[in-house]
C-alpha cells in the first residue's frame, strides 16, 4: 500500500518534470528584435524626425536655435553630438523631445547607426 501511494505521489512530479518551455515560443512577440543591416535617412531617420522634432525643430520655428528642416540641418546636429545626444537623454544636452516620452529605443538605434554610418543621404 505504501508502494502505491508513493508511486502515485511520484506521478504528477514526474510529469511536471518532463514539462518544457520554448523560450523563443513564449516571448516570441515580448521583444520583437530591433534587427536591421542599413538604415536610410528617408525610410528610418526621418520619419522619427517628423514625428517627434520637427513641429519645434523646423524652418520657421527653430526652437532652441536648433533647425531639423533637411538633411543639411540634421547633419549639423548629428555631427556635433546634439541630434543623439539630445535624443538619448545624455548629460549635458536638452532632453528631446522636451514635450513627450523618449524616443523608443529601436529609434535611437537605427539613428545611432545612421550616424555612425556617416549620416549618409540615403
Amino acid at each position: 500500500m505504501k508502494m502505491r501511494f508513493g508511486l502515485l505521489a511520484l506521478i504528477p512530479l514526474l510529469l511536471t518534470a518532463c514539462y518544457y518551455d520554448n523560450k523563443e515560443d513564449l516571448y516570441q512577440f515580448a521583444n520583437l528584435a530591433c534587427e536591421f543591416t542599413d538604415v536610410s535617412y528617408q525610410a528610418d531617420v526621418l520619419p522619427v524626425l517628423e514625428a517627434n522634432c520637427l513641429v519645434c525643430h523646423n524652418q520657421g520655428l527653430q526652437s532652441g536655435n536648433v533647425n531639423l528642416d533637411g538633411i543639411a540641418n540634421v547633419r549639423i546636429q548629428a555631427n556635433n553630438g546634439r541630434l543623439y545626444g539630445s535624443l538619448n537623454h545624455d548629460n549635458g544636452y536638452a532632453p528631446m523631445p522636451s514635450a513627450s516620452q523618449q524616443i523608443g529605443d529601436c529609434d535611437l538605434q537605427k539613428i545611432k547607426f545612421w550616424i555612425d554610418a556617416g549620416a549618409p543621404e540615403n
